[in-house]
């Protein structure tokens, strides 16, 4: 290999960045945020959802169908984010049964939560994301470990 010899390159230049916008599409996007903000404006003068919340559902007995409306209505009145909301509403058993389709070799009992629901499919949800955060702190998951310690305290503000 000679190093002292160059071999033609060809130059390719990259198009000017062009300004093109969409106004149609831009207008209808600004409609939606500004819509979207007052209508969260609006829901975060309800100072009294927790209450109402943790009167309607029992976190320690509730479905996952109970804590997705749970989180839904705290994440619509502003009171958590929307990573919170994810990490409340990602399905543990559509999950669990996507593997177990597309993996072989997997237990039919294998399931991805950490603890047990009882025979109607309610469960303690403190205690699961606890369980998670502990479970992530043991596999040395700092980020999973603060991101389930987080979501237990949002939802110990819900019991009784």
């Amino acid at each position: 290999m000679n190093i002292s010899q160059m071999n033609a390159i060809t130059a390719h230049t990259l198009p000017a960045n062009t300004n093109i916008k969409n106004t149609e599409t831009e207008d209808h996007f600004n409609k939606d945020m500004k819509q979207t903000q007052e209508t969260s404006a609006a829901k975060k003068d309800t100072p009294n959802i927790w209450r109402e919340l943790s009167e309607k559902y029992d976190i320690t007995n509730a479905s996952f169908e109970d804590l997705n409306a749970i989180s839904t209505a705290l994440y619509e009145a502003g009171h958590i984010s929307l990573r919170e909301h994810a990490g409340f509403t990602f399905d543990f058993n559509r999950a669990t049964e996507s593997l177990k389709q597309q993996a072989t070799g997997i237990s039919p009992h294998f399931t991805m939560y950490a603890t047990q629901a009882n025979e109607w499919g309610n469960r303690n949800w403190i205690e699961e994301f606890q369980a998670r955060a502990d479970r992530a702190f043991q596999y040395g998951n700092i980020i999973g470990h603060h991101t389930n310690n987080n979501l237990t305290a949002i939802l110990q503000k819900l019991k009784l």
